[in-house]
Order: structure tokens, then sequence, then C-alpha cells
């Protein structure tokens, strides 16, 4: 997807605040680097913030099976472009740790919690054998998953998802991050694939109605948020907002 296609889908971006609660606003986001290309490959896993809030670091997996390959790109805001790296800088595994945690920044009695369920499978329409007739492998093979069930993960924070997991390994950090610590709040992505902060008094903005959301990424300095976008196999969009607050 082009990014000036890109960028009509988001200008109708929703933006929705409870009456009485409004902690932060935030600006439609806008794209800040388009990721594909020869320059480009694995799928986005980890996303960092330099502590000056000037630089990205994004870690992507390549490969199909395991041992997959490690890789890792620098994005500087001022130039709104990537460049591939040998290694993390020493920085983004920090970031990554305070981003990825189980607790609140300073907060110790907020914790996130991990709720699992087990979906009850159902009786396909038609046979698998059926389904997998005329090249419609990718029908059987969701026929499969229907009728042996789902195991769905939700991580939720005072009672509001924040994440959720479908027959997919739980990795902390994809659906949420946390904002600074004076700011009290949390980046994440709703079930519905919709982006939205919270502050930890549970006052709440949605920002974002498109979905293919991970990797929310909240800057040392407070002023913006960052999340990759997935906009086709092996294609992203990193995306940036604008966030303010009293």
């Amino acid at each position: 997807m082009r990014s000036s296609t890109l960028g009509l889908m988001l200008a109708s971006a929703i933006v929705s605040v409870p009456a009485g609660q409004q902690p932060f606003s935030a600006a439609t986001p806008t794209l800040l680097v388009d990721l594909q290309g020869s320059r480009f490959k694995g799928d986005p896993s980890q996303l960092a913030w330099s502590p000056d809030s000037t630089t990205l670091c994004l870690q992507t997996l390549e490969g199909d099976r395991a041992p997959l390959k490690t890789r890792y790109y620098l994005i500087h805001l001022g130039a709104r472009d990537f460049n591939g790296i040998d290694a993390a800088p020493e920085w983004a595994p920090k970031y990554w740790e305070w981003k990825s945690a189980r607790t609140a920044p300073g907060h110790p009695e907020l914790v996130i919690q991990v709720d699992t369920q087990n979906k009850a499978g159902k009786v396909p329409t038609q046979s698998l054998q059926q389904k997998s007739k005329n090249g419609l492998m990718e029908n059987a093979i969701a026929a499969q998953n229907e009728a042996e069930g789902s195991v769905v993960r939700t991580l939720t924070l005072s009672g509001e998802a924040i994440g959720q997991y479908i027959d997919q390994p739980l990795v902390p950090g994809m659906t949420f991050g946390w904002s600074p610590e004076a700011l009290h709040a949390v980046a994440y992505v709703k079930p519905t694939g919709r982006l939205a902060l919270m502050d930890l008094k549970g006052g709440k903005l949605e920002v974002d109605a498109l979905k293919g959301i991970t990797l929310p990424a909240w800057s040392p300095d407070g002023s913006q948020i960052v999340y990759v976008q997935q906009q086709g196999r092996h294609h992203f969009a990193l995306m940036q907002v604008a966030v303010t607050h009293p």
C-alpha cells in the first residue's frame, strides 16, 4: 500500500473519549516509515526507543521455521528511513525490558493478569476433504482449527483487555507499552484491533480504527507513540502518533 493511500485511510481514524475522562489527546496517526523492499526482511518482533527519543530500533525475525534469523534496523525520526545494523544498540534491550514488564513503572501493585480460555470446537459445515479440493487448503486448515477449538489468552490491566492471543505464543510487549513513569499510562491494542491509551486511574482514549497493529511504544519524553501496522505479507508501516496530556 502506498503512503498516499494509507494517509487517506488514516484520515478516518476514530478518537473516542468517555465523558469526564480525558487524560490525553492524540493526533491522527501518520506514516513514519514504509517497511518493505529488498532492504527489509523478516517480521517485526521488538521495537525500542533511544533515551533521547530521536531514534528507534526495530528487531525482526526472518524464516518459516527454527532457527529464525534475527535482524535489526535503525530508524532516525528526522530522516524517516531505515538502515540495517549488525546488532541492537545497548539501549534497545533496556527499553524493551521496561516496555514489556508485567507491572506498571513505579506501581508494583498494578500487575497485568493473564486469562486463558479454551473455546470449544464446532462441527465443520463441509468435510475437510471437500474443503481441501481445488486449492482450498487454507479453508481446510481453518475448518480443522474450528473443529478442534482455540486457546485464547487475554492480558488484562485493571479489568481492561490490553492484548489477546488466539492460538499464538504469548509475547509480552507485542500488544502494549508503558508510558514514562511520570505519565502513569499504557498504550495497548484492544481485542477489536484498535489502538488505545489508558491512564492508570482508568481514563481511556481510542486512537486508531485500523487492525493489524502491534508493538505500541511510547517515547521516553512522552510526546509520541509509534507502532507497527501490517500492510501485507512482509510489508509493514511504522506509524507515529503525537500525544499531548495535561
